[in-house]
């Protein structure tokens, strides 16, 4: 029969305990669980170790950072007061241009001016010569209608001066 006493119990779990435990010895032996964890613990050390480092560069590049944040506002100060003193100088440059080009079209204009003016001026005198002429000729035309004697005498004066040319 089966004895469910104390001493049994303990016993057979004594025997279990110890079949478990080195179970569980053959397994970490096959599996090489120790250098596993060996591995495992240098990996974690140079991971530690690497991360100190870069936190140290990063301490470092923060350092510099605040450095240069400390003249920041000269720095800037200085920009703005060489890109307004840049801005000065082409504003200046751009009104001399400016004015150099107001005073050339101004030039430009007045010759203009004065060749439009010579123009109208050599118009008029020929419309002034054509009309006078168209005058002229209807008042010489005006006067030889009435006066029949006058047409001749022109006539003849006209041949008189063509003898006396040298021909």
């Amino acid at each position: 029969m089966l004895d469910f006493s104390f001493s049994n119990i303990l016993h057979s779990n004594v025997i279990n305990f110890a079949i478990m435990i080195a179970l569980f010895v053959f397994i970490g032996y096959k599996l090489k669980v120790g250098q596993k964890i060996e591995d495992m613990r240098v990996s974690i050390k140079n991971k530690v170790e690497e991360s100190d480092a870069i936190k140290e560069e990063a301490k470092k590049d923060f350092q510099k950072v605040s450095d240069s944040l400390a003249n920041i506002e000269e720095e800037l100060n200085a920009i703005v007061s060489k890109a307004e003193e840049t801005a000065k100088s082409f504003e200046q440059k751009a009104r001399e241009d400016l004015d150099r080009s107001v005073a050339l079209i101004k030039q430009n204009i007045e010759k203009q001016i004065e060749t439009e003016q010579n123009h109208v001026q050599g118009e008029l005198l020929h419309n002034v010569a054509s009309s006078s002429i168209e005058i002229a000729q209807r008042q010489i035309k005006t006067a030889l209608d009435k006066d029949k004697q006058l047409h001749r005498k022109y006539i003849e004066d006209f041949i008189n001066s063509i003898d006396k040319a040298d021909v």
